[in-house]
């Protein structure tokens, strides 16, 4: 039972005038009668009885009284909305409504003018746990927002009504106001796509099962319409009714369900899993024969269901062999459910499959915040105590005579946090102050330990290394208690532009045209290619200068912590790779052994460079416009330039760094770790030929075993690069890689 719903709908109606008549429509094959109330300019219309037994997907239809009544003169213009709530589809009131068979509350006259306010004028909603979920598809964003407003108005919380549809125009509106929270968010993890999937299931009048989308297509798939099939001899009434639904037409409707446009090219119920356009073409004229086939026939002889047996089945094998994909016949196929949770979410209309990427927009939960109106905060229920501190620091943060437009905040998901919304350790603000053109974004995380000591630990780790050139942003250190779990440290830095090297949409690799800012898919370019592994190549030589090592024995390079950024490049005179940043500390100066040795830098290297050549390895395998050697060679270029100006660096303010002694807190060993690192810096400048000699045969003993890790091969990889002898090569190869050919060449 959908209590609060129910609560707010009777509160309304107990002070509203009821209307003395009833309305009696049949849709379907089920009559339903309606009553009517009127709260001042407002009118609710409801099937009668339906208070007592709320259903989720419940319809309900919004619509202004204007955007009904034709008026010449303004004097007459009627005020008011009107409210219908329903079981079935929205056909079952918004039909009567424009007909004006509801009270005569509409007067449009024509065909034309129906249609026009069925797709325009209305905002439909459907009733889902508590919550109203309003469908914008083809209504304007000022209709949306007015309804939207009005309900709140009435007194149903803002926090218990979502918007469905991701239009674009809509969702710059309600960030303006800081509430993307209200936006339903994408799914992204397969478990979350389920539970949409399984949330969609809704019946428009018939027992056929029907998963429902944001622009009310309903889609019938293979699995759904066999057990409907499965009716005839269980219960033939009611499989008539569900063939009369797809089928059928009533009142006003001309077409059956599956001929009547609904959405782009999809129709009010739509077979899922076939190739566009061939349901119409095989199906749906086979379904209308077999409709037109048994209405010839009484439904009680008992020779009328062995017919409809005989020509279900026919058209059933039909279905399945026009299914696009055999795993569309399994209901728990990952296949099935993460192709119908694009179709549900709408994102079939507006992108192309082929340049999906998990973006890190969509790996984020909006959360309550603050609505900030000429520099006034007005809080939303639900904002926690984090978010409000977030709010007041970021207005402590201000300029004179600035004030803030508006902030939106997330929460940052990931796969590895199994936590509840509101819980996570990361966070995103984007906010926008009036003296600022583009909006500004900060990321702020809760430290991995309370005490002091380790926040002080984390952040003098990115101060210095950020003076030293490595490109890690600006951090700020915050500390605040959170409630029950007392003083907690968090630390905020701007969010850096771009992509996360592992999430890079393909169209990236493409390039664009400056006018349209359309990608030539047609082949991809060398250039950005290139350009794109030599930034890797700098980031890998601030990995290795930053020594960062996990735990668990990895450093966990190209995984997604290396931010690569795009913009126009005045060389290129194009769109291109531009920088690449760090996002992550964790893990810097975690080489654990801090030995002055050559043995520990030879394991050192040899740890980092068998990363770097498998990446670079795997890289050239998915481009392969560019030679495999010239993507080695633009790498190391990278890596060679980086390790030169870091080096540089150092150089010429040497003592200021070997002096760099922070007092930190606990048992850290932040002076052992720094002068360690900065150590090997020079000997990691120093040794750049070697390196490269050694990264390059790596590299060649990937390419010769297709991909096989050096050291699974039998002839394991031995290097001492930091030996007098500077033996590179294990005793039993004779090969290395010449840098002026294209290959290995004999010794």
């Amino acid at each position: 039972m959908q209590t609060e719903l129910k609560n707010f709908l009777q509160t309304l109606l107990s002070n509203a005038v009821p209307r003395p008549d009833t309305v009696t429509e049949t849709a379907w094959g089920k009559t339903r009668t309606f009553v009517c109330y009127d709260l001042y300019d407002d009118t609710f219309i409801l099937e009668k009885d339906i208070l007592s037994n709320l259903e989720n997907k419940d319809s309900l239809v919004l619509i202004p009284k204007s955007s009904l009544i034709k008026s010449d003169d303004d004097s007459e213009r009627v005020f008011g909305n009107i409210l219908t709530l329903s079981s079935g589809n929205h056909a079952v009131t918004s039909i009567p409504l424009i007909a004006g068979r509801f009270w005569g509350l509409s007067t449009l006259a024509s065909e034309a003018e129906q249609m026009e306010a069925l797709t325009y004028r209305m905002v439909f909603a459907n009733c889902v746990d508590n919550t109203l979920e309003l469908s914008q598809r083809q209504a304007p964003t000022r209709l949306v927002v007015e309804m939207d407003e009005w309900l709140q108005a009435l007194g149903y919380p803002m926090r218990k009504i979502v918007l469905i549809d991701r239009v674009d125009e809509t969702l710059e509106v309600y960030e303006r106001r800081g509430q993307d929270w209200r936006i339903k968010p994408l799914a992204w993890t397969p478990e979350e796509m389920q539970a949409v999937v399984r949330g969609s299931i809704s019946r428009i009048h018939s027992p056929i099962r029907y998963y429902h989308n944001v622009k009310g297509v309903h889609f019938l798939t293979y699995r759904n319409f066999r057990h409907w099939g499965a009716l005839i001899e269980k219960n033939f009434p009611q499989f008539l009714n569900g063939l009369t639904e797809l089928c059928g037409t009533f009142g006003n409707q001309r077409q059956s369900n599956l001929l009547l446009p609904k959405f782009a090219s999809h129709h009010e119920i739509e077979f899922f899993g076939l190739t566009p356009g061939i349901a119409v073409k095989t199906l749906v004229p086979r379904m209308m024969a077999f409709y037109e086939h048994i209405q010839k026939l009484d439904p009680n002889d008992p020779k009328t269901a062995l017919d409809a047996t005989e020509l279900f089945e026919s058209i059933r094998q039909t279905f399945r062999k026009l299914l696009a994909d055999p795993a569309y016949t399994d209901e728990n196929s990952p296949k099935l459910i993460e192709d119908l949770y694009r179709h549900l979410c709408g994102a079939i209309y507006r992108d192309s499959r082929d340049f999906l990427s998990r973006a890190f927009d969509d790996m984020r939960t909006a959360l309550p915040g603050a609505t900030y109106s000429k520099g006034n905060r007005f809080l939303h229920e639900g904002a926690d105590p984090r978010t409000i501190s977030i709010l007041e620091y970021l207005e402590s943060n201000i300029g004179h005579g600035d004030f803030i437009e508006y902030v939106n905040i997330y929460e940052i998901r990931s796969s590895s946090e199994h936590v509840r919304l509101g819980e996570g350790k990361t966070r995103e603000i984007v906010y926008k102050t009036a003296w600022n053109p583009l909006s500004s974004h900060l990321i702020e995380k809760r430290l991995a330990q309370r005490s002091t000591g380790y926040g002080v630990y984390t952040l003098v780790r990115a101060y210095a290394f950020r003076e030293l050139g490595i490109s890690f942003g600006k951090h700020r250190m915050l500390a605040r208690n959170d409630g029950a779990t007392g003083a907690v440290h968090y630390f905020t830095r701007s969010r850096y532009p771009g992509q996360p090297f592992s999430q890079i949409p393909a169209a990236r690799f493409f390039n664009r045209n400056q006018q349209t800012g359309a990608y030539d898919t047609e082949q991809e370019s060398a250039d950005i290619v290139r350009s794109l592994i030599r930034l890797m190549g700098q980031s890998a030589a601030e990995n290795m200068i930053l020594k960062k090592y996990m735990p668990d024995g990895t450093c966990h390079f190209a995984e997604g912590k290396e931010i690569i950024e795009f913009g126009y490049d005045i060389h290129f005179r194009k769109e291109m790779p531009l920088h690449v940043r760090l996002c992550s500390i964790r893990g810097t100066l975690g080489w654990p052994n801090r030995d002055r040795t050559d043995e520990n830098l030879n394991a050192l290297a040899k740890f980092y460079l068998v990363k770097f050549a498998r990446v670079t390895y795997e890289y050239a395998q998915k481009h392969p416009i560019v030679d495999v050697w010239d993507h080695a060679d633009a790498f190391w270029e990278g890596f060679a330039t980086r390790t030169h100006e870091i080096a540089w660096n150092y150089t010429i303010q040497k003592k200021k760094f070997d002096s760099f002694h922070p007092q930190t807190f606990g048992d850290y060993k932040f002076r052992e770790k720094w002068e360690f690192a900065l150590w090997a810096l020079e000997r990691q400048n120093e040794m750049l030929p070697k390196l490269s000699e050694t990264f390059h045969n790596y590299f060649q003993r990937l390419v010769d075993s297709l991909g096989i890790d050096p050291p699974e091969q039998k002839k394991k990889v031995d290097v001492q690069i930091f030996s007098p002898s500077m033996t590179i090569l294990p005793s039993d190869s004779n090969r290395t890689y010449n840098r002026g050919g294209s290959g290995p060449t004999s010794l």
